[in-house]
């Protein structure tokens, strides 16, 4: 048995030496580089990220088609996705980067941070698929939702990014920020605002995204939000009309962008306030060095392994032209001997 041994370890010598001695040994070791590079292999460096939460108002005001982006009577919700698409891919590798929807009073989050370059093609689709009928009630209360967005940022970590119209229903002039201001300087981050600044009709919609109809001063009185002009309107009958003037002081069934309210929130909140009217003003937006920080980072350790593995592979090239010059030499000298 120890015979045997001795035997299959001197083929291998021999075999090793030939292997190295035409360069075989390079492209070897080129390839157990870079098999691993199918299991996706990370490595940790200091890297600058910006880790961050990004909710979306979707609220039926943000149904109103008053944004001239990608084209003209776009609405609102539109942009907000394709804001937060470029926004994240405009993030550094490393960022881990979470998504929130913002209805009533309530952000409910839909994935907890994932690395945005390792999972961009997943969380694309998810901001893609984004819809209105995802929504759970048509009424917002952007101050309550700005407060719980804020916890969930703070509880993971996050930059926040809320993405609104500052449209709320019932309307108000000012917005209680009691509950807000308690937050303030506990999260970096910017309040985007969407929307016109003329009052526009909130439009009705049907399956397949058609406008069917508007909704009505009375529609908006059977919807709570003025409690003192309920009876009247509930003793109309259906699709009756509301007396000249009686309604006047409903204004819930028309939104626009509401700057005064939005500059409120964003004195108590301590967030920037930027309007946006493209994809690239909320990536310039977010490029400011007060939400980025240096922070040890999973990266996508592949290309080191791909670049190893290509230097091997010019090693082996190169190894193997030198044998071979070196053996042209030594036959011609041999020839020329020879011949002589």
């Amino acid at each position: 048995m120890h015979h045997g041994l001795q035997h299959w370890w001197g083929h291998f010598r021999v075999h090793l030496r030939h292997t190295i001695q035409n360069g075989a040994i390079w492209y070897i070791l080129s390839v157990a580089i870079i098999l691993p590079t199918f299991f996706e292999p990370q490595i940790q460096l200091n890297s600058t990220v910006q880790d961050t939460l990004f909710v979306i108002d979707m609220s039926e005001s943000m149904n109103v088609r008053d944004v001239d982006f990608p084209k003209p009577q776009t609405d609102r919700l539109t942009l907000a996705k394709l804001a937060t698409r470029e926004s994240m891919a405009s993030l550094a590798c490393g960022s881990k980067v979470s998504l929130a929807l913002f209805a009533g009073d309530e952000s409910v989050v839909l994935f907890e941070p994932l690395e945005v370059c390792r999972h961009f093609p997943g969380i694309e689709k998810v901001v893609s698929n984004l819809d209105r009928r995802m929504r759970w009630i048509g009424d917002s209360w952007v101050t309550n939702g700005l407060t719980a967005s804020l916890i969930e940022a703070q509880k993971r970590q996050l930059n926040l990014v809320y993405i609104t119209d500052g449209d709320e229903m019932p309307h108000r002039s000012a917005p209680i920020v009691t509950e807000l201001a308690k937050l303030r300087g506990k999260v970096r981050g910017v309040l985007l605002g969407v929307g016109g600044d003329a009052l526009q009709p909130i439009p009705r919609l049907n399956q397949q995204d058609e406008i069917i109809g508007w909704w009505t001063r009375e529609d908006a009185v059977l919807e709570g939000n003025h409690p003192n002009l309920l009876a009247q309107v509930r003793a109309l009958a259906p699709g009756e009309r509301a007396p000249e003037g009686s309604l006047d002081e409903v204004t819930e069934h028309t939104s626009s962008f509401n700057k005064v309210f939005m500059e409120a929130l964003s004195q108590a909140s301590g967030l920037k306030l930027v309007r946006i009217y493209t994809p690239v003003d909320a990536v310039k937006a977010l490029n400011d060095p007060e939400f980025k920080k240096e922070a040890m980072a999973s990266r996508d350790a592949r290309w080191i392994l791909g670049l190893v593995s290509a230097i091997l592979v010019l090693i082996g090239w190169f190894w193997q032209h030198r044998q071979i010059r070196t053996l042209t030499l030594s036959m011609r000298a041999y020839f020329l001997k020879y011949l002589h």
